[in-house]
């Protein structure tokens, strides 16, 4: 027996009925549901390109960072106010020719103590708000190029040298994304930042790494360095809280524009 594809099956004449259709499971093409489960379609969720994160904004973190920058500028205004005791203390070991480690503790020091707490977790909350940030920053405006990858929001900071100007270019291109007009306070906030952190690391090394003999130098110095750390600090802090302000409140126009779409 030879096989004919183009010849109808047994039973049936060519322009008949054409063969019934093979069952179906039990369950399966209900009245309204797919007969297999990958047929079955998602909402719209509005156009979110291939590996974009989902449009969400930050929550309370942008709150907390300001709160805890706030804290920390309050803490570096105590420790200068205190700064003349210290100054005191590293006098008295150099007289004793004892170094600057092995000086008197004055409240200085334990506000400086109580100040390294409050750094690691404004760190920690800061950079939350700059990764969360930057994700709806990408999911609200997919085609800006953004200058530096999401782990720079939190290895930018320590990270020697580059640390100078990466996270200022994540939060810059944050705002960019997200916010219409011109960018402005970021610069002002950076530059700030970068001349409290070279005052701070100079007072670090004046009230622990003077030698027998240097404390009395660096207790000449201390009073005035603190000064101008903390005028640099306050700057920062006034430049940060309005950044931090517009790009919440940017990205929060973003969202509820973007769930309006999806009720309409």
């Amino acid at each position: 027996m030879t096989y004919e594809p183009f010849v109808p099956p047994a039973g049936s004449a060519p322009g008949g009925p054409m063969p019934a259709a093979p069952r179906l499971p039990d369950g399966a093409g209900a009245p309204g549901e797919p007969a297999h489960p990958a047929l079955v379609t998602m909402p719209y969720q509005g156009y979110q390109p291939y590996g974009a994160p989902p449009l969400r904004g930050t929550g309370g973190l942008g709150s907390a960072a300001i709160v805890l920058a706030c804290v920390w500028t309050a803490l570096q205004a105590v420790g200068a106010l205190l700064a003349p005791a210290a100054a005191q203390a590293l006098r008295d070991a150099d007289e004793a020719g004892r170094s600057a480690f092995d000086s008197e503790f004055t409240a200085y020091d334990g506000v400086s103590t109580l100040t390294g707490v409050v750094q690691v977790a404004a760190y920690v909350v800061t950079c939350l708000w700059m990764y969360r940030s930057r994700s709806t920053a990408v999911a609200a405006n997919p085609t800006f190029i953004h200058a530096r990858g999401p782990v720079w929001s939190w290895l930018g900071w320590w990270v020697p040298v580059v640390s100078l100007w990466f996270p200022y270019q994540v939060v810059r291109d944050v705002r960019r994304a997200t916010a219409p007009g011109p960018v402005s306070g970021i610069g002002g906030w950076w530059a700030a930042w970068l001349v409290f952190l070279m005052g701070s690391n100079m007072v670090g090394r004046l009230t622990i790494g003077s030698s027998p003999g240097s404390a009395g130098n660096a207790a000449d110095v201390l009073v005035g360095l603190e000064a101008l750390t903390t005028v640099a600090m306050i700057a920062a802090l006034v430049f940060w809280i309005r950044v931090v302000r517009d790009v919440t409140r940017y990205q929060g126009e973003r969202i509820a524009a973007a769930r309006q779409e999806r009720m309409a």
